[in-house]
């Protein structure tokens, strides 16, 4: 038997239009896993065109759309094995220039609208168990420079999944984190595009350098398979070190 093994699982990955979801979907995909992954707009998932990927249009910040999609799978399917919440959204100003709305679209995006899918997700196979992997961040450990609410909304995150670990146990679920660092994705793009703070910054970094996107499968790959049969509540950083360092 391969215990890290996912084909066949069925696998809900939200935000998967693009970084660390895109490449999430695509490693779980080759793995021979049956992949969902959303995006908030239809024209953000065409990529999955012509690939196993079934690519939904579904807002986070919606209050039903998550809740039938996973209840849709669990019809198509039976069961949903793992779901990944990778979508989130974030700003890159001042703390003292945000704004009501701006507040409101992180925290509805990036906590509120995780917990919607949990819930679902949970209500949907309370009788079956299942398997959550709540994609985080190092910034919701240690803080970080100009990301004051998407820091504390990632923070959140992992306390939230920790509690549902503890409270759901009983009923056969599973609920972890993974926190990566900081990684090549449209959301650290303004801060790549500084040369200077891009230099300083992989010079803090003990592997000397920024992580790809792929490099988060591997830890989601034996969160998501029975290598991590035993494991609930926990936090996997994989961030080059930066947060020992």
């Amino acid at each position: 038997m391969d215990l890290f093994s996912v084909k066949d699982k069925a696998v809900l990955i939200t935000g998967a239009s693009r970084g660390i979801g895109r490449a999430l979907a695509q490693g779980f995909s080759d793995a021979g896993a049956i992949v969902y992954g959303t995006g908030s707009r239809p024209e953000s998932v065409s990529w999955t065109e012509g690939t196993p990927i079934k690519g939904v249009a579904a807002d986070l910040r919606s209050e039903t759309d998550m809740k039938d999609l996973i209840n849709q799978i669990g019809k198509d399917h039976g069961r949903l094995d793992c779901l990944i919440n990778n979508g989130a959204t974030t700003l890159d100003i001042p703390a003292s220039a945000i704004k009501e709305a701006d507040l409101e679209n992180v925290v509805a995006t990036n906590f509120k609208g995780v917990f919607r899918a949990c819930q679902a997700y949970y209500k949907m196979q309370r009788k079956k168990g299942g398997n959550i992997i709540n994609i985080a961040s190092i910034a919701g450990l240690h803080g970080a420079f100009l990301m004051s609410v998407y820091a504390g909304t990632k923070g959140a995150l992992i306390q939230m999944g920790n509690s549902l670990a503890v409270e759901w146990a009983s009923s056969g679920f599973r609920v972890n984190a993974i926190c990566p660092g900081f990684t090549e994705t449209d959301m650290t793009a303004s801060i790549r595009k500084n040369e200077d703070y891009s230099e300083k910054l992989k010079e803090s970094i003990p592997m000397r350098r920024i992580a790809k996107p792929e490099e988060m499968l591997g830890a989601a790959i034996f969160l998501a398979s029975d290598a991590s049969s035993y494991v609930t509540g926990s936090t996997i950083v994989v961030d080059g070190g930066l947060a020992r360092h």
